[in-house]
C-alpha cells in the first residue's frame, strides 16, 4: 500500500523520531531486527516501516500509536505480549522465527515465503503468484542454511559452541585453531606456514611487553631446540612486569585516559584531575598480579563503594574521575554514560539521548535509567601520607554526593527542557537481559567508614598535620633567635607565641576529636580538651591582633620619621628631588592611621575573650566532610556488568584482545555491537573466547596465552597467490596480519636497542616536552587535549577523546622525525659507539650487530653488502674522508628509518 507523500514522509520521520512509548511497537530498532534476521535476503522495500504498519488516519500524528499495525505487524505484537506474559524471550528474530510459516494476512502464502520473495506479509494484495512460489523453494533452502549457521547475536546470552570439524585436525595448537581452519576450509584457503623464528619472537616480544627481543635473547631462542621453547618464552613475557605497562596503554586506550587539562599554570582543573596518573599505575598492577577483568570494572566503577579504605583500590575510579568537566555537569554525565557503555557493552546508548535509538533495541526513557545510576556521583581528591598539598599530590576518586539526586527526562535530549514529572529510576536496557538477568537493578545503600567521610581524621592525615604545625613552631623558633633588630625580635617574638598557641589548639583539638570518635563527647574528658582549645585559640588571637596593631604603630612612626628627616618642599621652580618620597611616606602613615582604630578595637576584643571564661565553642580545624551514605547504585551496575549472564561484557573484552593481537576486531567496530556495527567475521570463535574467559575467571593471562601461542597466530605474515585472489583482505586468517608499531613502540624501541630505556615503573606524569630527552616509557608522559608528545602524535598516538581502537597511518611527517628528531640522532649515537666497542674496526661484525640490534635479526646478503660498501666507499680526497664512527652513525640510523623496525610481521 503507497502512502500519500506527505504522510509518508510524517510517517517515516515520526516512525525514527518519536518511536518507543512501548516496547513492543515497531520502533524503528524492530525494523532493524528484522532487516538483521534476513539479512541479505530481504528485499529493500520491506526493509521499511510499512512492512508491519499501516499510514495513519490522523492528519497530525505524533507518534508510532498513530499508525495502525497491518495484520503481519499484529500478530507479531500479540505473540510478544504473549511471549512476555509466559516470561519467554521474546525478541523480533525469535518472533519472526514461530510464525514462520503462519498466513498472516490470509492470502494462503506462509509469512516467510512472502518476504524472500518480496511480498508484504500483512497485505492480502501482495500475494506471489504461484510460478513465483513454485520457484521459491531454492531460496528457501538457501534461508535455511543460512538460519541454521552460527548467528551473531550479541545481544543474547553466551554460550559455549562446539570446536568444529575440521579436515586437518593436526593444525590445531589451542581450540582457536578450529574456528579459524573451519572458516578457511570454507572460502578454499590455505594456511601459511609457521613464520621464521626470529620473526615469531620479535612478533610476540613486541605483543606482549612492547619492546624488542635483545641479540642474546634472539640467540637463546635459536638455539633451544626443545618442543615448548617458544611457550616458555611465552610463559615469562607474562610474568614480565613490562608486560603491564604494554597492555596498561592498550587498555587506556580503550578507557579514555587523559591527564588533566586547564588553566593558569594549574590553579584551575578544567578536565580531569590531577595525579589521575595513579589510575595508570593501577592499571598496570592490576594487570600484572592478572586480577580478573570482573574484579576490575567493578573496582573502576564502584571502589569507593566496595573498598572505600582501600586507597589503592580507590585509585581504580580514575575511569570516572577522568570524565571531569568544570565548564559542564551536563556534558560530564553524557560521555560518562556514552563511553562507560561503548567501553564495557560496546553499545551506543548515547545515541539514546535524544531519542530512541534508530537501530538498536534502547529507548530514550533507558538512557536516562542509566544515567541515573551516575547522577549522584562526583569526584574529590585524598591526601596522601607524608603530603598535606593535594595540588602536589592525592588520590583522585568518585563519591556520591547527592544520594537522593533526580534524574529527569530530558525532552528531545535538551538539558534546558527536564520532564519534572518524570524522575527516571536507576535501571539498564531491557534487551541486554534476556531471559536471566533482571532489568531492575538490585541497588543497596553503602554505609561508609567513618575515615572514608571523613577522611581527614585518618591517622596519617593527623600526623602529618602535626608534623607540619612542629615544623612551622621550629621554624618561628629558629627566627626569633636570629633576629637582630629591635623590631624583627619584637615581630618574630609575636610569630613564635602565634605558632605555639595554634600548636597547643591543634593539640587540644585532636584529643577532643579522637575523645568524640570514641563516643564520649558528653564525659568531662572532651569539655576539658575542648576548654582548652578554645584559649589556645583565643591565646593565639590575641598575639595575632597584637602583632597587627604593632606592625600598624610601628609603620606609623617610621612614615613620621620620613617625613620629619626630610628637608621642607622648596619654593623654587625646580622639581622637588623628595617629592615621591614625601608623598610615599604621607600615604603610608595616613593608611597606618587609618587601621589603627579598627586593629586596638580587634586587641581589645581579642583581650576580652583571651581574658574570659574558655567554653567548648572552638574553631574547628579545617576539615572536608562528605556523605556517610553511598547509593550503591554504581556498585549494582557494575556487578550486573560482570555477570556471566551478561550478553556482551566478556565478548567486548575478549573482541579487543584480538583486536590488538591481530591488527582486527573479529567484530571491526569494538565500540559498537549493535545493527550499525559490523558483524563478527568468526561469530562463534568469539562466543567460545567469550566462554573460555569467564570460565578462567575473566584472567587476561590464560588468554593471551591461547592467542599467541595458536598456529594462528604462529603463521608467517607473507602472502600467498591463491588466498590473496580469494581473500584480499584475509578476512579469514590464513596468514598472520604485518602491523605497523603503534607511536609509543616507536619511541620505546628507539631507547630500548639503544640501552637507555629507563624502566622505572610508575609515578607522576613527566612533562609532555620532555618527549625526546626523558628516558621512561612514553606510558608515562603527560598526555592531555593540550598537551601531547608530538613525536607520538606524529605517529598516530592516541586521541585522549576516543580510542577504541588506532588507524594508522603513513605520512612522509614520520619518516622526517625517524631521520631528524633529536631522539632518533641521540640514540644512533649511543647505538654506534656501544657496537663499535664490541666490534672493534671489523665493518662487517658491525653491520650484523646492527641488524640485530636494531631490527632483531640477521643481514641477507644483499643487505649486508650494501651496508660494507658504504661504510668502506673510498674517499678522493682523503683529507675530506667522513669520520668511520659518523658513518656508522648514519648506518644506525638508517637502520631505525627501515619498515622492518616501525612493522609488527
Amino acid at each position: 500500500m503507497r502512502l500519500p507523500p506527505r504522510i509518508s514522509r510524517r510517517f517515516l520521520g515520526l516512525a525514527f523520531a518519536l518511536a518507543g512509548a512501548a516496547p513492543l511497537l515497531a520502533t524503528p530498532s524492530n525494523k532493524a531486527a528484522l532487516e538483521r534476521h534476513y539479512d541479505r535476503f530481504l528485499e529493500k522495500n520491506l526493509a521499511r516501516c510499512t512492512t508491519c504498519h499501516l499510514p495513519s488516519d490522523i492528519k497530525e500524528p505524533e507518534s508510532l500509536d498513530d499508525f495502525p499495525h497491518n495484520a503481519f505487524g499484529n500478530r507479531l505484537r500479540i505473540l510478544g505480549e504473549e511471549l512476555d506474559k509466559a516470561g519467554k524471550p521474546k525478541g523480533i528474530a525469535t518472533r519472526l522465527a514461530l510464525i514462520a510459516q503462519e498466513d498472516s494476512d490470509g492470502d494462503g502464502v506462509a509469512n516467510e515465503i512472502e518476504l524472500l520473495l518480496g511480498k508484504n506479509p500483512g497485505d492480502s494484495k501482495q500475494t506471489p503468484a504461484a510460478e513465483e512460489i513454485a520457484g521459491a523453494q531454492a531460496k528457501q533452502t538457501e534461508f535455511a542454511r543460512f538460519i541454521a549457521s552460527y548467528r551473531w547475536q550479541p545481544f543474547e546470552r553466551v554460550q559455549r559452541p562446539p570446536l568444529p570439524a575440521i579436515s586437518n585436525p593436526g593444525w590445531v595448537r589451542t581450540p582457536i585453531d578450529a574456528f579459524i581452519a573451519a572458516a578457511q576450509e570454507e572460502h578454499g584457503l590455505k594456511p601459511r606456514p609457521e613464520a621464521p623464528k626470529s620473526i615469531l619472537l620479535r612478533r610476540v616480544y613486541l605483543d606482549l611487553i612492547g619492546l624488542s627481543p635483545t641479540p642474546e635473547e634472539q640467540r637463546a631462542f635459536a638455539s633451544d631446540l626443545s618442543p615448548d621453547a617458544y611457550e616458555k618464552v611465552v610463559d615469562r613475557l607474562l610474568e614480565s612486569p613490562q608486560y603491564g605497562e604494554r597492555w596498561g596503554r592498550h587498555w587506556m586506550d580503550i578507557w579514555r585516559y587523559s591527564d588533566w587539562a586547564g588553566w593558569t599554570d594549574g590553579k584551575q582543573v578544567r578536565d580531569s584531575q590531577r595525579h589521575i596518573w595513579r589510575w595508570r599505575d593501577w592499571i598496570v598492577e592490576s594487570l600484572n598480579a592478572d586480577h580478573g577483568y570482573d574484579q576490575m570494572v567493578v573496582e573502576m566503577l564502584a571502589a569507593d563503594e566496595l573498598a572505600p579504605n582501600d586507597p589503592e583500590t580507590l585509585r581504580a575510579t580514575g575511569f570516572l574521575v577522568r570524565n571531569y568537566k568544570m565548564l559542564s555537569r551536563e556534558q560530564w554525565l553524557e560521555d560518562t554514560v556514552k563511553h562507560t557503555s561503548q567501553a564495557f557493552l560496546g553499545i551506543t546508548l548515547g545515541c539514546a539521548k535524544c531519542h530512541d535509538h534508530r537501530t538498536d533495541p534502547i529507548s530514550q526513557a533507558e538512557y536516562y535509567q542509566v544515567r541515573a545510576i551516575f547522577e549522584p556521583h562526583q569526584v574529590r581528591t585524598d591526601r596522601v601520607p607524608g603530603v598535606l598539598d593535594r595540588e602536589k599530590d592525592g588520590v583522585p576518586r568518585v563519591y556520591d554526593i547527592d544520594k537522593d539526586a533526580p534524574t529527569y527526562f530530558f525532552i528531545r535530549g535538551d538539558e534546558r527542557r527536564p520532564d519534572k514529572d518524570r524522575v527516571m529510576q536507576p535501571g539498564v536496557p531491557r534487551a541486554l537481559c534476556g531471559d536471566r538477568l533482571k532489568p531492575a537493578l538490585d541497588i543497596t545503600r553503602v554505609a561508609l567508614p567513618a575515615d572514608a567521610a571523613s577522611p581527614d581524621k585518618r591517622d596519617f592525615v593527623i600526623r602529618d598535620t602535626l608534623l607540619a604545625s612542629e615544623q612551622l613552631l621550629l621554624n618561628a623558633r629558629d627566627a626569633f633567635t636570629k633576629a637582630k633588630t629591635a623590631n624583627q625580635i619584637t615581630e618574630r617574638k609575636f610569630e613564635f607565641a602565634i605558632a605555639e598557641a595554634r600548636h597547643t589548639a591543634l593539640l587540644a583539638e585532636i584529643r577532643a576529636e579522637q575523645i568524640e570518635a570514641a563516643g564520649n563527647k558528653s564525659g568531662d574528658d572532651w569539655k576539658e580538651a575542648a576548654e582548652e582549645t578554645m584559649r589556645a585559640q583565643n591565646e593565639a588571637a590575641l598575639f595575632e591582633t597584637e602583632l597587627g596593631l604593632y606592625k600598624l604603630k610601628t609603620a606609623q612612626a617610621d612614615a613620621r620619621q620620613i617625613l620629619d628627616d626630610l628637608p621642607p618642599p622648596t619654593e623654587a621652580e625646580i622639581a622637588d628631588p623628595y617629592q615621591a618620597k614625601r608623598e610615599k611616606a604621607a600615604n603610608d602613615l595616613k593608611t597606618a592611621e587609618g587601621k589603627i582604630g579598627a586593629a586596638e578595637q580587634a586587641f581589645a576584643k581579642a583581650g576580652a575573650q583571651a581574658n574570659g571564661d574558655a567554653t567548648t565553642g572552638f574553631k574547628p580545624r579545617p576539615k572536608d566532610d562528605y556523605p556517610a551514605v553511598s547509593t550503591g547504585r554504581r556498585l549494582a551496575f557494575a556487578k550486573w556488568l560482570v555477570q556471566n549472564d551478561n550478553p556482551l561484557t566478556a565478548r567486548v573484552a575478549m573482541n579487543h584482545l584480538w583486536l590488538r593481537h591481530f591488527g582486527r576486531g573479529i567484530v571491526a567496530t569494538p565500540e559498537n555491537f549493535g545493527f550499525n556495527g559490523a558483524r563478527a567475521s568468526h561469530p562463534a570463535l568469539l562466543d567460545w573466547l567469550a566462554a573460555e574467559f569467564m570460565a578462567n575467571g575473566w584472567k587476561m593471562k590464560p588468554m593471551h596465552r591461547m592467542l599467541v601461542t595458536s598456529n594462528t597466530y604462529r603463521m608467517t605474515s607473507t602472502p600467498d597467490a591463491a588466498d590473496l585472489q580469494l581473500d584480499t583482505d584475509n578476512l579469514f586468517l590464513w596468514r598472520m596480519p604485518t602491523r605497523r608499531m603503534e607511536a609509543e613502540l616507536v619511541r620505546d624501541n628507539l631507547l630500548y636497542v639503544a640501552g637507555s630505556l629507563d624502566l622505572t615503573r610508575g609515578g607522576a606524569d613527566i612533562d609532555q616536552m620532555q618527549g625526546l630527552t626523558s628516558k621512561r616509557r612514553s606510558l608515562y608522559l603527560r598526555s592531555a587535549s593540550e598537551k601531547e608528545v608530538e613525536f607520538l602524535k606524529i605517529f598516530d598516538g592516541p586521541s585522549v577523546n576516543e580510542c577504541y581502537q588506532r588507524h594508522p597511518s603513513v605520512m612522509p611527517q614520520q619518516s622526517l622525525a625517524l631521520a631528524n628528531s633529536e631522539l632518533t640522532l641521540a640514540q644512533s649515537q649511543v647505538v654506534a659507539k656501544r657496537l663499535s666497542e664490541q666490534a672493534g674496526a671489523n665493518a662487517e661484525a658491525f653491520v650484523r650487530q646492527a641488524f640485530e640490534r636494531v631490527l632483531s635479526r640477521i643481514p641477507s646478503d644483499d643487505e649486508l653488502g650494501a651496508c660494507l660498501a658504504f661504510l668502506n666507499a673510498p674517499s678522493n680526497d682523503p683529507a675530506q674522508a667522513p669520520d668511520p664512527m659518523r658513518l656508522r652513525e648514519n648506518l644506525i640510523l638508517v637502520l631505525f628509518n627501515h619498515n622492518d623496525f616501525i612493522t609488527i610481521r
